[in-house]
């Protein structure tokens, strides 16, 4: 009896430790935000931030949230804590001649063509999460 009862013990821990890890590993995931958006034709895009940081040797968070002013790149800040549409809108402005989607694409698609890495085509970055979310 004692060696079932470890057996059904070391199963429970196993099945917990799958659980915690599966799910720690999910939401490292993150799906870019398209609230702004009324409908879209495709799923946000899905990436790991992290690994897509480090993979990338990316430090600088203004790389990809930049912060522009009177059509200045201002150095060394960052825009990480707003989401994108604070400044793209949905349909250009005199503002921000920059569509939301159209800063999305050319963000991300031209570094990753520029550095020969990461996805390019539609759906490598537009897919459905894991889970069904």
């Amino acid at each position: 009896m004692g060696e079932i009862r470890m057996k059904t013990c070391l199963t429970a821990m196993l099945v917990v430790l799958a659980f915690c890890f599966g799910t720690a590993g999910a939401q490292e995931l993150i799906r870019m935000d398209t609230y702004a958006f009324d409908s879209t034709r495709r799923p946000a895009a899905v990436f790991d931030h992290d690994i897509h940081n480090e993979a990338a040797e990316l430090d600088d968070c203004a790389v990809c949230h930049h912060v522009w002013e009177n059509g200045t790149l201002v150095e060394d800040e960052s825009s990480e804590d707003s989401p994108c549409s604070e400044c793209h809108g949905v349909n250009p402005t005199q503002e921000n001649e920059m569509a939301l989607a159209n800063a999305f694409h050319t963000k991300c698609r031209s570094c990753h063509i520029d550095k020969g890495a990461g996805p390019i085509l539609c759906g490598q970055c537009h897919r459905k999460m894991q889970g069904g979310e």
